[in-house]
């Protein structure tokens, strides 16, 4: 369906730009006495393992502490281009539903994919972490996933689905301007729609995933439009399902154009999980002591956590896995872990530190040339990761 989409077209170029730019400042010049404590949980658990809890403050938490003081949490009842600082804390969603320690699955396209991960670790998938097709709103709004029984219809657990902020191929391929312009406000209230009509108003959705990088057609190349862009589109799927759980989803150590990924925080009103795709990448995590530094570093998984904290938000981990060195992009530049059961023993025990406020995490088992090679099956490309994750999982 098309609703809502050639009327909003039509707004003066210049009115966006003005618009946006006044909630960009309304955002960064709330006084840091908004922020309320009472929407902080009592007491700071440890973000990691290896002591990384009583670690001195990085630059990466550092931001998040400025972040959390400077207004970018917007609250529940505010609009679109505008903050209320009078507005009440926004309550905590639930985690996926679990069986073991912390929510957990895996990246999959099929049930059938599913279920070999499942019994690989011998444990079920609480969640699965699905793609749309980006090529078209129809595609996107009304995508595949749920179609049949091996598409995760009547699948127990929940669906994680990312979702770009508008298609980035074909005639109908979008952009950050007409987004901020509300351009797109039908599309995601049909969405939401859909999710309600399916019987999983409560799945997760990676709106505008991996946005810190340049990947994507969606990337916030330009922070104002991106930051309203993001906040349209969250708050049109929430008018008609109020269930939905949003997850705004960085990318580990991939910023371009900002200091760091927390300065694109829309707001503590439009985001439920905060959500990084943490690969042993850039740099790997070749033994304990750099897989801490890089945890605690701009963009790091533990800064995440900690910034999780602050908003009293869950956090999640949607994408992670080793890196081949053979085959990788990574690889030749000597920035892949390769086959490193330590990595996977540190990502373990960061979750089980911080299972409190874990909404889910899923591996991205995957053997794709050029890309991570992260597979732990079908094939198992990493053989001593795989045996490490067997162990502990």
């Amino acid at each position: 369906m098309r609703r809502g989409r050639l009327d909003q077209r039509l707004l003066p170029v210049a009115g966006v730009i003005i618009a946006a730019v006044l909630a960009l400042t309304a955002w960064r010049l709330t006084p840091a006495g908004a922020h309320q404590a009472g929407s902080d949980p009592p007491g700071t658990p440890p973000v990691s393992a290896g002591g990384l809890g009583a670690a001195a403050p990085t630059s990466a938490s550092a931001t998040a502490t400025a972040t959390a003081t400077t207004g970018a949490g917007a609250r529940a009842g505010t609009t679109v281009g505008g903050d209320e600082a009078a507005a009440a804390p926004v309550p905590r969603v639930a985690p996926a539903t679990h069986l073991g320690p912390f929510p957990s699955g895996v990246a999959a396209g099929t049930l059938a994919e599913a279920n070999a991960w499942a019994t690989f670790r011998g444990r079920p998938n609480d969640v699965v972490v699905t793609y749309t097709d980006r090529s078209s709103w129809h595609t996107i709004v009304r995508p595949w996933i749920g179609r049949d029984r091996n598409h995760f219809a009547g699948f127990p657990g929940s669906w994680v689905i990312s979702q770009p902020l508008f298609p980035e191929s074909g005639p109908e391929r979008g952009n950050l301007a007409d987004c901020a312009a509300g351009a797109y406000d039908g599309y995601w209230r049909d969405f939401g729609l859909w999710l309600v009509a399916k019987g999983r108003g409560s799945s997760f959705v990676r709106l505008g995933w991996e946005f810190n990088g340049t990947g994507f057609a969606w990337s916030a190349v330009n922070p104002i439009l991106w930051i309203t862009c993001y906040r349209n589109a969250a708050s049109a799927i929430r008018r008609t399902d109020a269930q939905v759980r949003l997850d705004w989803n960085l990318n580990a150590h991939g910023s371009v154009g900002v200091a760091d990924a927390f300065e694109l925080y829309p707001g503590d009103a439009y985001v439920d999980v905060i959500g990084i795709d943490a690969y042993d990448q850039y740099p790997p995590s070749v033994d304990p002591a750099t897989f801490d530094a890089q945890c605690n570093g701009l963009d790091g998984l533990c800064g995440v956590v900690r910034f999780a904290r602050l908003h009293n938000k869950l956090f999640s981990v949607p994408e992670w896995g080793v890196v081949a060195k053979e085959g990788s992009k990574a690889g030749p530049l000597g920035q892949a872990g390769g086959d490193n059961a330590l990595f996977i023993a540190k990502m373990y025990q960061v979750f089980v530190d911080n299972a409190d406020i874990l909404a889910y995490e899923a591996y991205f088992n995957e053997d794709r040339a050029g890309n991570v090679r992260s597979a732990l099956i079908n094939p198992t490309v990493n053989p001593m990761a795989a045996r490490e994750y067997q162990r502990l999982w």
